[in-house]
């Protein structure tokens, strides 16, 4: 049988398809883009006091949209100082002790070997300037098997088992500095919180960040919101936080375009309409009572209708739509 071709096999690299080897070190913050909190800042102060009671880190746990990477970046430059020394990750459905840790990555000159990854080279970074304070950052951490990206570091984040060597997987050995500090997000809603390792959870302090109507005040004032649309929304957002389903809550961010009539149905249309039909999709009683509100408030084309008395149960058109 003749072979496919004559020509020997050539090893592609890299370059050959086009493909830039990705960072290891995960995303920085840039210094035009945050400034840190005031050293009087509540959530800062908690974040303090949660470090120095010896946990390995902070995790701001909230519903979306009510500021919780906003505050961790911040937190994070002020407990830093340099922007240099912040590392910012995200946590997702694939994402392995391999893009963490240590992995095998493919080289230039074919073939694979393997490599420090993000929290590594981390340490390595700090080891190296030792009277830095280098922050990892991590977003979303509940997206994943923490326990499983951690591995074997799961156990010497812990402050007292800091600066002590111990042994990866691989054979390596390694060590977390303890000028090292984990900042984390968590939506209390994902899935994955309630697969949330319990070793990790006890290592880590939580801070609660609940949606705020004081802050979404604020916000639209700073944003110069006509008053009487800044009015509605303030009692549309309280409407919603009043609801028995906790699922239900979003956060103040959503309403931060809601400047004037037209921003407003638009934030409707565009955001906040798709979430409660999405989260209201087994209930399409308080959907129901959600769109009637938002329409008495602007005085709309009414998005749901009543069922009529008697008639077969049907879904408002707000929850028919697709």
């Amino acid at each position: 049988m003749d072979s496919v071709t004559r020509n020997r096999v050539r090893a592609l690299t890299l370059e050959d398809l086009g493909v830039k080897p990705a960072s290891s070190r995960g995303q920085t913050v840039g210094e035009a883009e945050i400034t840190a909190l005031p050293e009087n800042d509540e959530v800062l102060i908690e974040v303090r006091a949660a470090l120095k009671m010896g946990f390995a880190g902070v995790i701001f746990s909230g519903p979306p949209g009510t500021g919780k990477s906003w505050y961790a970046k911040r937190a994070a430059l002020a407990i830093s100082g340099d922007v240099d020394a912040i590392r910012i990750v995200q946590f997702h459905t694939s994402y392995q002790y391999e893009d963490f840790m240590e992995g095998f990555s493919p080289q230039e000159g074919g073939g694979f070997q393997l490599q420090k990854k993000t929290f590594l080279l981390l340490c390595d970074d700090a080891l190296e300037q030792p009277e830095t304070t280098y922050v990892l950052l991590i977003d979303e951490i509940s997206r994943c098997d923490v326990a499983r990206v951690f591995g074997e570091g799961l156990t010497y984040i812990e402050s007292d088992k800091r600066g002590h060597s111990f042994t990866l997987s691989s054979g390596n050995s390694m060590i977390i500095p303890p000028n090292i500090v984990i900042l984390a997000t968590m939506n209390p809603w994902d899935k994955g919180v309630d697969e949330l390792d319990v070793a990790l959870e006890r290592r880590f302090a939580r801070i609660e960040m609940p949606p705020s109507s004081v802050e979404l005040k604020r916000i639209l004032l700073l944003k110069q919101a006509e008053p009487e649309i800044s009015a509605k929304i303030v009692g549309f957002f309280e409407f919603v936080q009043s609801l028995d389903d906790e699922m239900l809550h979003l956060g103040h961010a959503y309403f931060l375009g809601c400047t004037d009539e037209l921003s407003a149905q638009r934030a409707w249309k565009f955001s906040l309409l798709p979430f409660f039909k999405k989260t209201c999709r087994l209930d399409r009683v308080t959907l129901n009572r959600i769109v009637k509100h938002w329409d008495g408030l602007f005085t709309q084309a009414s998005l749901a209708a009543e069922p009529t008395p008697g008639a077969p149960d049907q879904a408002p058109a707000a929850a028919e739509a697709t």
